[in-house]
This record gives C-alpha cells, structure tokens and sequence, in this order.
C-alpha cells in the first residue's frame, strides 16, 4: 500500500532569516528547505501523490513543478492540516509532515511508513531514541522525553486515517497549541499522565492508549533509527546541524568515519 503525503512549508521563517516570507523557504545547503522534503518524499517508494500547503503560490522556485498538489492556506495549523488532506481521496492513509525537516531522506520515509502501515493503527507517530539523534545530529538541540524504555523525541510526521482529522479538529488545534507546556497540555490530557510521563514513569502503550482515547481511534508509535524525522529547524544552531547532516551524506562524517 501506498500512502499520500500532506507537507506543511507554512510558519515564520523570519525568526531565523528575517529575509525569509514563510519558513518552508528558508535556504538551507542551497535550497529552500521545503524542497529537500519535497525530494525525499518523491524518491519513497510508498509515498503516491505529494501535496505542500504554502501561505502563498507566488514565487515558489522550481520545487513546486514536482509536486502533484499545491495549496494554498494560511490558517492555524489544524487548518492548513485540513486543507491538505481534503486534496486527496478518502480511501488511503495521509502522512502529515512538516517542511522544515531537510535532512529527511527516502529512505527514512519508507522505513517508518513499513513499520506504520503493519500497525493497521488510525494514527501512527514516530519516536527517535537519544542516542540515535546525538549519533546522527550531535551538535542539535532537542527535547526528549523519558519513557520507562528510555529518552525518546517524537518525530515530526504522523501517518493517519484521513477520516480522523475532520472529527479531531479542535482537539488537534489544542493539542499543538498545547505542546510546549506540560501545565497547558495536562488541563487536556490528564495532570495524571502529564506527571507520570514527566517522571518517566509512562511505557509507550500508555501513551498509545490514552492518545486513542483522546482521538477515538486506535493509535500506535513506533521506533525508528532514522534521527532525521525529527530534526526540524526552529533556530539558526539547526540550520547548522542540517547542513552538516547533509556534507556527511554526501561525503562521509566530517573528521572520518570514526569521529576522529
């Protein structure tokens, strides 16, 4: 089974480049960073048909010919969620994912996918351990969070059955504006889960669980290796680690294979 793709190259890029009109524009190794997500969705082998939601269709570059739907909103997230993923049928799997993720490769795509698609799961998230982030991106600034199994960051993409998000809507909006405040996030989720996960006491089918029942779906994570799922670019430091990400995949790790 294939599956569809909804990028979202929207946000403010001028925190980072005040030249940059929306984030997904902002040049990273010579090209906009949207268009290294662009490339990497269209060497997947399980990815069909591409859509990138943009604030605006002026002045895109050459990128915007290889995608197959180009639309445009400028909305709150849950919104330019939406509008991407009613350009495509009903009957296959969406994969939401950011524009920001330029070190994101084909390869990375398919393996979450495969491992995605055996879950049979409404909605299925990627977690990354800490160790295989500081492996790939040691210079990167990340959050992680302590499961029982260990520190985990979560990926930014999220395979899902498309007819969850016209029904989760306003939870979806709450929750992303939620993310970055445990305090805010525990008045939606339940101060006891938000407590259990900040002493690490939570196993990943609880989290599973209690997103399910949040959602009204059946949810599922699953680990991957590939770091470069989560490596979004928020601040000057990650345009850094991205472009060294992307010499060493080009020319082999910088100082040698063994770091030295």
């Amino acid at each position: 089974m294939k599956v569809d793709v909804v990028v979202l190259a929207g946000g403010d890029g001028a925190v980072i480049d005040p030249s940059c009109r929306f984030k997904g524009l902002l040049p990273v190794a010579g090209k906009p960073m949207v268009e290294w997500v662009v490339d990497a969705m269209r060497s997947a082998e399980l990815v069909a048909e591409v859509a990138v939601v943009v604030p605006t269709a002026e002045d895109l570059g050459s990128w915007a010919d290889r995608v197959d739907k180009l639309v445009v909103s400028d909305g709150d997230f849950i919104d330019n969620v939406l509008a991407g993923v009613r350009a495509f049928r009903v009957d296959r799997p969406v994969l939401v994912t950011t524009g920001d993720l330029p070190a994101l490769t084909g390869d990375a795509v398919d393996e979450f996918l495969e491992k995605a698609l055996r879950t049979n799961a409404d909605f299925v998230y990627p977690l990354v351990r800490r160790e295989d982030v500081l492996a790939e991106f040691p210079d990167a600034d990340r959050t992680f969070v302590r499961l029982v199994d260990g520190p985990v960051t979560g990926g930014n993409m999220l395979l899902l059955n498309p007819s969850l998000v016209e029904k989760n809507a306003s939870i979806g909006q709450t929750l992303f504006d939620t993310r970055k405040s445990a305090l805010q996030m525990a008045r939606v989720i339940g101060f006891r889960f938000v407590l259990r996960l900040l002493l690490g006491k939570l196993e990943v089918h609880e989290v599973e669980k209690r997103m399910g029942e949040l959602l009204g779906g059946s949810g599922a994570a699953v680990y991957t290796s590939h770091a470069s799922i989560g490596a979004d670019v928020d601040k000057p430091v990650d345009v850094v680690a991205a472009e060294r990400a992307l010499y060493e995949a080009r020319h082999g790790r910088i100082g040698g294979s063994d770091g030295e």
